[in-house]
C-alpha cells in the first residue's frame, strides 16, 4: 500500500475510532451501572458526568447557548449544526457531507427538542484534526442522546506551518444516529429504516471499497473481451457505462502491470460525491511504455438510498499516457 492511501486510510479510519469509542463507552458504562439499555444509550459516555449535566443547554433551557459563528471553535460547529439541522447547514458542512445530506431523511432530527451538545472526543494526525460531539434532547417526552457528528479541519494552517495559528474553519463530516434510536442487535429504533447522511463507517469504507471494487475493474484487460461482455463485467459496480479503456499492451494482447498510488475525496460544494483516484501502468515485457492514469468515481444514491458508483470517469493524470522512451 502506497503511502497516501496508507494516511487517507488511517484519517478516515479514525472518525470510525471515535463514534466507535463513543458507543463503546456508553453501553460499558451501563453494563457497569445495572441500568436498562434505555438508560445507558442516553447517558454521558464519561466516566465522571452525569447524564443530567449536559455541557451545553438547548432552547428550551434556561440557559440558550450562544451561537457566535467562530467555526474555528468545534462546539460552536457542534452547536451551530445541532440548533439547525434538518435546516440550511451549507455554512458547517464539508463538500462531501453535505452532499450526502441530499435523499437523506431528517424527519427524526426535526422532533428532538431541548438540544445541547458534549465534545467527546479530540483527535489529531498527519492530515487533520478531528473532534466528535453527541448531540442528545427530547423525542416524545423521553430523554434520549441522539445522534454523534464528527468534524474536521485540516491539521497545519494555511500559512507558517505548525507553529502559526490555525484559523481553518472545521466541518461536519459525518452523522451517526446513537444506538438507542438506530437499534441494536435484534431491537430496531425509530432510526432504523432512514435514509441517514454518511456515517463515519461509510466516510472511511467508500474509498476502499470504490478502489477496489469499480476502480479495480476498470482498470483490469481482459484479452479478446467484446465492449458488450466489458459493460456486462463493470455494470454490478458502476451504473453507468464508461468509456474508460483499460490499460492494455500496444497489441491489446496482454494487460498492463497497474499501481494505484493515491485516492481521495475531491467532491466540490454543492456538487455529488466524487473520490478521486490516480497511478501508473506499464507493460511488464518492456518497461520503456508506461505511463499515468487517473479517474473519478462520482457517488450517487442508489434505489435502496444506499451510496453507490453512479459512473466512472477520465481525469488528467500527472503525467501523459502511453509513450516511449
Amino acid at each position: 500500500m502506497s503511502k497516501p492511501i496508507g494516511k487517507v486510510i488511517a484519517a478516515a479510519a479514525a472518525l470510525v475510532l471515535l463514534v466507535g469509542g463513543i458507543w463503546f463507552a456508553v453501553a460499558r458504562d451501563g453494563a457497569e451501572s445495572g441500568t436498562e439499555e434505555t438508560t445507558a444509550a442516553a447517558s454521558s459516555p464519561s466516566d465522571n458526568e452525569s447524564s443530567e449535566a449536559p455541557v451545553t443547554q438547548g432552547p428550551d433551557a434556561s440557559a440558550p447557548p450562544e451561537i457566535t459563528g467562530d467555526y474555528t471553535d468545534p462546539e460552536q460547529v457542534a452547536l451551530a449544526f445541532a440548533y439547525a439541522y434538518p435546516g440550511d447547514v451549507d455554512a458547517l458542512a464539508d463538500p462531501t457531507f453535505l452532499a450526502s445530506l441530499d435523499g437523506a431523511d431528517a424527519s427524526l432530527a426535526e422532533k428532538i427538542t431541548d438540544i445541547r451538545v458534549e465534545e467527546i472526543d479530540h483527535d489529531s494526525g498527519d492530515i487533520d484534526e478531528r473532534y466528535a460531539f453527541t448531540v442528545s434532547g427530547t423525542l416524545d417526552g423521553i430523554e434520549v442522546q441522539a445522534y454523534t457528528i464528527t468534524m474536521s479541519r485540516p491539521v497545519e494552517a494555511e500559512e507558517g506551518g505548525l507553529d502559526a495559528e490555525n484559523n481553518f474553519e472545521f466541518r461536519v463530516a459525518s452523522f451517526d444516529w446513537s444506538p438507542e434510536l438506530a437499534g441494536e442487535g435484534d431491537t430496531t429504533g425509530p432510526a432504523a429504516n432512514l435514509i441517514n447522511p454518511i456515517t463515519a463507517r461509510q466516510r472511511a469504507d467508500l474509498l476502499t471499497e470504490t478502489r477496489e471494487g469499480a476502480i479495480t475493474e476498470v482498470l483490469t484487460h481482459v484479452p479478446e473481451e467484446t465492449e458488450e461482455e466489458r459493460q456486462g463485467r463493470l455494470a454490478p459496480v458502476v451504473a453507468e457505462p464508461t468509456t474508460v479503456d483499460a490499460p492494455m499492451s500496444r497489441s491489446g494482447r496482454y494487460a498492463m502491470k497497474v499501481e494505484i498510488l493515491s485516492q481521495s475525496y475531491s467532491t466540490e460544494h454543492g456538487g455529488p460525491i466524487t473520490l478521486e483516484y490516480t497511478g501508473t501502468w506499464v507493460d511488464p515485457y518492456d518497461p520503456t511504455y508506461h505511463g499515468a492514469w487517473a479517474l473519478t468515481a462520482t457517488i450517487a444514491r442508489d434505489q435502496t438510498g444506499g451510496l453507490a458508483v453512479q459512473s466512472v470517469t477520465e481525469s488528467t493524470p500527472a503525467e501523459g499516457n502511453g509513450h516511449d522512451e
